[in-house]
């Protein structure tokens, strides 16, 4: 009689994509109300009208704030994450970033191939 081996399914722990969304958008915000004051360019007062706003984000920009996900998550994020050439918004940034980093959230969890 052939013998069969019970391997229970791995679970991964729920990634914290509303964390991770909260602390880049804050970074961004930060960084891109920085760039408008030294440059001398208006923003609007209220977060959501910049989060929305269009306004060039480059990818270096991102990459530099990746570091800021180390409290976050368990693994340090790399640039493989952001996408070359950068952002049209800080929005846009944000899904993107987080849509990735979800990936390698699994990966590091033992699942799949992200």
């Amino acid at each position: 009689m052939a013998s069969t081996t019970y391997s229970p399914a791995k679970t991964i722990p729920a990634y914290p994509a509303s964390a991770v969304a909260a602390v880049l958008q804050d970074e961004l915000l930060r960084a891109v109300r920085a760039r408008c004051r030294r440059k001398g360019q208006p923003l609007p007062k209220a977060d959501p009208d910049v989060v929305i706003l269009s306004v060039e984000i480059d990818s270096l920009t991102v990459v530099e704030l990746l570091a800021s996900l180390d409290d976050v998550l368990p693994f340090k994020v790399t640039e493989c994450v952001v996408k070359a050439g950068g952002y049209g918004s800080i929005a846009e940034a944000v899904k993107h970033v987080v849509g990735r980093v979800e990936g390698k959230w699994t990966k590091h969890h033992g699942g799949g191939k992200p």
